[in-house]
């Protein structure tokens, strides 16, 4: 009978790691629409993103902790990593049609999303993201910002989109009260030529 048991157990730790894998796979065929808005094709796909996110994270976590921080880099990974997961079945609502009341029906919409997309461990990592509390949450929030406006860099680089409009709004400059954060975006904003825009 235990046998049995043990056998069920790990065929459902096995079947919901598929589940999971495959109700996340759109995330890579999924293209970033605010890219496309700007005519940008091809462009970044959400999971593109997501990793990029990941990425710029693991940066600043470890920079973060050179200068004496206690950062819990797995936390952070894991937070990057499923931060967009909702958008697996949205698809990437662009920032001109959240208005406040969108932005509050698709919060609504987003928590039921990654409840039921993903396990009860990722999902508290989800969760924590979105609180933006924590400092490796933090981290996320501004490495989420951070990457979009390098990734701009990357492709006024390439002569790729109107991007203008990203440069000019500060909602895009967030720093999350982290100044390794906002030295960064000065950082970008002198290399890309651009002045940042004074917070609203």
């Amino acid at each position: 009978r235990r046998q049995i048991q043990d056998k069920l157990r790990a065929v459902c730790v096995e079947d919901r790691i598929i589940d999971t894998l495959v109700r996340l796979d759109p995330l890579s065929d999924l293209p970033r629409t605010g890219w496309l808005l700007r005519g940008v094709r091809p462009c970044e796909s959400i999971a593109d993103h997501s990793f990029g996110v990941a990425m710029v994270a693991m940066l600043l976590t470890d920079a973060l902790r050179a200068e004496g921080e206690t950062v819990d880099g797995e936390r952070v990974l894991r937070m990057a990593l499923v931060h967009d997961a909702p958008e697996a079945r949205t698809g990437d609502v662009p920032m001109p049609v959240k208005t406040a009341e969108a932005e509050s029906v698709l919060d609504r919409i987003d928590e039921g999303l990654a409840r039921d997309l993903l396990p009860d461990a990722l999902y508290a990592s989800w969760q924590e993201a979105e609180a933006g509390a924590s400092l490796e949450a933090r981290i996320v929030k501004a490495a989420d910002k951070l990457q979009m406006m390098i990734k701009a860099h990357v492709y006024e680089r390439q002569q790729r989109g109107q991007l203008d409009e990203f440069w000019q709004n500060p909602k895009n400059f967030r720093d999350m009260e982290l100044p390794l954060a906002r030295r960064i975006y000065d950082r970008l904003c002198e290399r890309a030529g651009r002045v940042r825009p004074e917070r609203g």
